[in-house]
């Protein structure tokens, strides 16, 4: 087997930190849920909740949790005339790409036995 040059064990080396970088966004999306980053007003503009809501959402963390269980999770919604046929909304920042015009949210709906029944992402 002839041996690699030095742009071949770039080149491989490149080729693996790629193909675990793609095995590790498919396979846990978004960044564990950190409740001081969640509620840090600072960091929001800069998407920080995108993340962690990818995560809950892939994980179904919300799903069968309470209103009260999800608000002292993710803290009470703020009022927003946005997306009134759900009943938790929150803002998680500017759309994800390169010209962000509109946000992102995290919408909850309760279902008839008071827990989340279904969540997700919506953009305005």
């Amino acid at each position: 087997m002839p041996s690699l040059g030095r742009f071949g064990r770039i080149s491989l080396l490149a080729l693996v930190v790629v193909a675990a970088a793609t095995i590790k966004c498919s396979l846990f999306p978004g960044r564990a849920f950190d409740a001081a980053l969640w509620h840090d007003d600072a960091r929001v503009k800069s998407g920080i909740r995108r993340g962690m809501a990818d995560r809950m959402l892939a994980d179904e963390v919300l799903l069968g949790r309470s209103r009260a269980e999800v608000v002292a999770l993710l803290g009470e919604p703020p009022p927003t005339a946005y997306f009134s046929e759900w009943d938790l909304v929150y803002w998680l920042g500017p759309e994800r790409g390169l010209i962000s015009v509109d946000s992102e949210w995290l919408v909850i709906r309760l279902g008839r036995d008071g827990c989340v029944c279904q969540a997700g992402l919506v953009r305005d």
